[in-house]
């Protein structure tokens, strides 16, 4: 064989395998448009009965029958898009009855399937339908390596109450990335009494490497019972736990003066918030800070003391220290707008 005829061979697969890739696109397609229109009288059938359901012109068994018509995935689907729509006790005995449903206890089994989108869908499932007797089945999703699937299974909380789910979520919220764990924080407000109990045990665990991202959650959750808790810890050797205690707790006017500048900018800021006119003092101290952020955060805060605050700022802009002059003819020179941007 020559080399010119081993082209051919070559190209001749390669035609060949583009054709198969073609003809695989245009049957799947095919498929596709098939199953969708197989099963879109069945949809529309469930959006029927559970618009009747929703207005109580229907009983659960009507909605329940009409589901198992549908395939499993757009079965859950439903479920999903409906359950924000419909009061909580109701919800309840529908979630009551799903439980003897054949193909409802086959996507319960699939949270020990080795494929992760099974187990996505039994956490979509259960983050709608779960009863109390999922606990066990809950735990170990919220435990899942997928994050697709711990984060679909954490919604469980809006809707069961348990202080082993709330716990397993608070210990994964220090591991997450800010936007995740801003969506799990969300879903513990919901259980707050057993997350109050659980982070007041955490936050006297002072040498726990996620102390910081826990303090961060309890200072947002602005619990009364919890600030005990968190002015213990404005003494602790990490500044980003000090950090965090002084977004929590601004009026602990100790933090100002801290050694870290991140604590001491933070300090400022809450000091602003309260605005309170007896650490209107401290906060005009703090535009002589040797950091540049904090004499930022010290001159907005000043903005919200009102006139006396403003008074400080001018003082501060024809006074002897160069920075705090700077710092003060740049605040005075913003906008209502850039204050509300730069305070935020």
């Amino acid at each position: 064989m020559t080399a010119r005829h081993f082209l051919a061979v070559v190209a001749l697969g390669q035609g060949v395998l583009l054709a198969a890739l073609l003809m695989l696109i245009v049957l799947n397609r095919w498929f596709r448009l098939r199953r969708r229109a197989r099963d879109n009288p069945r949809r529309q059938a469930v959006e029927a009965v559970m618009q009747r359901w929703a207005l109580g012109q229907a009983a659960e068994r009507v909605v329940l029958a009409q589901l198992t018509r549908l395939p499993v995935s757009l079965a859950v689907d439903a479920l999903v898009t409906w359950s924000a729509r419909v009061p909580g006790e109701r919800w309840r005995r529908l979630a009551s009855g799903l439980e003897r449903e054949r193909w409802a206890r086959r996507v319960r089994r699939n949270s020990n399937s080795g494929r992760w989108w099974k187990r996505l869908e039994t956490a979509r499932f259960l983050s709608v339908a779960a009863t109390p007797a999922d606990t066990p089945r809950l735990l170990k999703l919220l435990r899942d390596p997928h994050p697709a699937v711990h984060i679909a299974a954490v919604a469980t909380l809006e809707r069961v109450e348990s202080a082993p789910l709330a716990t397993a979520a608070l210990e994964r919220l220090p591991q997450l990335a800010p936007t995740v764990g801003a969506y799990y924080a969300g879903m513990l407000r919901r259980s707050r009494t057993v997350v109050v109990q659980l982070l007041l045990t955490r936050l006297r665990r002072t040498n726990d490497p996620a102390l910081a991202r826990l303090a961060e959650f309890a200072a947002r959750l602005q619990e009364p019972a919890l600030r005990e808790s968190l002015t213990a810890l404005a003494g602790h050797p990490d500044a980003e736990v000090r950090t965090q205690v002084a977004r929590a707790l601004g009026a602990l006017t100790r933090l100002a003066g801290d050694a870290a500048w991140p604590v001491r900018a933070q300090a400022a800021r809450s000091l602003g918030m309260l605005a309170d006119p007896a650490t209107l003092p401290l906060v005009h101290a703090a535009l002589r800070d040797p950091d540049w952020w904090v004499r930022l955060r010290s001159g907005l805060a000043l903005t919200r003391f009102g006139s006396a605050g403003r008074n400080a700022l001018l003082a501060a802009e024809v006074g002897a220290d160069t920075s705090a002059r700077d710092m003060a003819r740049l605040v005075l020179g913003l906008s209502p707008q850039a204050l509300a941007e730069f305070a935020a």
